[in-house]
């Protein structure tokens, strides 16, 4: 068809439209998927680092021992149990490892990082899924006639919404940086304080590795969608509408990869649980 029809009819401006937002929004997520935190955001990380964990840390190391000392007369005080050694040791492990983590939790949570982007690197390909065509026939016509205007306010939802929803992991992991000190201090209080320092380690690794989960959505859910609504090319006229099978396609795979993205880290909670 003519260029200057496809102009006349909007179906070039529609798809041109749609196509670029998409686009943009998964360059700016395999961008943001392509770094660690500490590299894609240096002032962010800066702040977390000169600023908020130091001041953290000081209050952690404060409830540290508050939390030792309420672990230490729980244990004395408990009359329904025995007093054995082996509580002991147990109480003075957890307050070990808590100052372990403390004083080293930057470097630990740099190194999970780097782990975390090495996986994500080995899993996204070079390029970003493109799930539009270039092919205008009367398929196209019909269904960019139909439905441009939602064409490209789907794309537009779609693709920020996946875009936020990575932004929005980064600043979950600098917040969960951030309150590590305090969160880890709780294992010094023993059975039942101690879960708030369970409820920070899962959610700090389901926040690192829900990356991973993101770039193989990506990969395979384009795949998968890529191999439906295939046609016999030898039936009479069907070459003629293979445009609007892409079209549909692009609605699905959209829709299909934001709602999978958007559930990423609960499939990580379910399977690991790590709830």
């Amino acid at each position: 068809m003519p260029s200057w029809m496809t102009d006349f009819l909007g179906i070039a401006k529609s798809w041109a439209q749609g196509s670029s937002i998409w686009r943009f929004c998964m360059s700016l997520v395999t961008m943001m998927m392509s770094g660690s935190p500490d590299s894609l955001f240096p002032d962010a990380w800066s702040y977390i680092t000169d600023t908020l964990y130091p001041m953290m840390l000081t209050i952690g190391i404060f409830l540290l021992n508050l939390f030792c000392l309420i672990g230490f007369i729980r244990q004395a005080s408990n009359l329904r149990e025995n007093v054995t050694t082996e509580m002991w040791i147990e109480l003075f492990i957890k307050v070990l490892i808590a100052n372990v983590l403390m004083t080293n939790g930057l470097s630990i949570i740099q190194d999970f990082f780097n782990a975390a982007g090495g996986v994500e690197l080995s899993v996204m390909s070079d390029h970003y899924p493109d799930i539009f065509s270039d092919e205008i026939d009367a398929g196209a016509i019909m269904a960019y006639l139909l439905f441009g205007i939602i064409y490209i306010v789907v794309s537009a939802i779609c693709g920020i919404m996946i875009a936020v929803e990575v932004l929005a992991r980064f600043l979950n992991l600098f917040l969960l940086t951030a309150a590590a000190p305090v969160a880890l201090s709780t294992l010094a209080g023993g059975r039942g304080i101690e879960n708030s320092a369970y409820a920070w380690i899962k959610s700090f690794l389901t926040n690192v590795f829900q990356i991973v989960v993101i770039a193989v959505i990506l990969q395979v859910g384009s795949m998968m969608i890529k191999t439906l609504g295939t046609t016999d090319q030898s039936i009479f006229l069907v070459n003629w509408f293979d445009g609007a099978t892409e079209v549909m396609k692009s609605f699905l795979i959209m829709v299909f990869m934001t709602t999978a993205i958007k559930g990423s880290d609960n499939f990580l909670k379910r399977a690991f649980d790590l709830r």
